[in-house]
């Protein structure tokens, strides 16, 4: 079993991925960003995974304060036994899907959530 990280890193293509959607000046931190993209590839029906070839990008402290996404992370996905990898994994598919539809013509919010 692999053992579950204390970082949320992101892949190359991921850190490029996260550029469009600062571009639109949605959210403010790049952090929110990722919670949304994690979001929207839990919405969308992806499996938690695991991420090759990440650099660190936040810590899991700062980027879930209250322990609430890793609750929900092991709520929804009870048979997954490391959470922050899982949250790492969503977090660089999230960025693919979300540049994906920005790049197909999603220019709101409410556009990605169709």
């Amino acid at each position: 079993m692999e053992a579950d990280r204390k970082v949320i890193g992101l892949t190359q293509d991921s850190q490029a991925f996260l550029e469009q959607p600062q571009a639109k000046d949605w959210f403010s931190e790049g952090q929110d960003i990722a919670r949304f993209c994690l979001a929207y590839a839990i919405k969308v029906g992806l499996k938690p995974g695991s991420t090759t070839g990440v650099d660190t990008r936040w810590s899991i402290s700062g980027f879930d304060q209250t322990g609430e996404i890793q609750a929900l992370v092991c709520a929804l996905f009870p048979d997954n036994s490391a959470p922050v990898r899982a949250i790492e994994s969503f977090v660089n598919e999230g960025l693919r899907l979300v540049n994906e539809r920005l790049i197909h013509g999603g220019d709101t919010l409410a556009d990605l959530m169709e």
